[in-house]
């Protein structure tokens, strides 16, 4: 079986890589996620030490985070609007 990848292309990951669902009426549609990705979706504001090198704030990650996020909802043709998780 292939490893597991956070589908977020930073330098910096940290946990459990796991599935990522934004839609509860339709689980097998998101992407991976590592545990510091997952968390910044869910509102984290504070930076991991391993973060401190990226040059990006937490705002722009999340941002690209909701992109990819968006894309994966998007590409199995449904709209932004069945975001129900976060």
């Amino acid at each position: 079986m292939a490893e597991l990848k956070c589908s977020y292309s930073c330098p910096f990951h940290r946990g459990k890589i796991e599935w990522h669902h934004p839609c509860s009426e339709y689980p097998d549609v998101g992407l991976y996620l590592c545990e510091a990705h997952h968390s910044l979706l869910q509102g984290r504001h504070v930076r991991y030490q391993g973060e401190i090198l990226i040059d990006l704030t937490l705002q722009q990650m999340k941002a690209d985070l909701v992109k990819l996020e968006r894309h994966a909802v998007e590409n199995a043709g449904l709209t932004y609007d069945s975001i129900d998780k976060h």
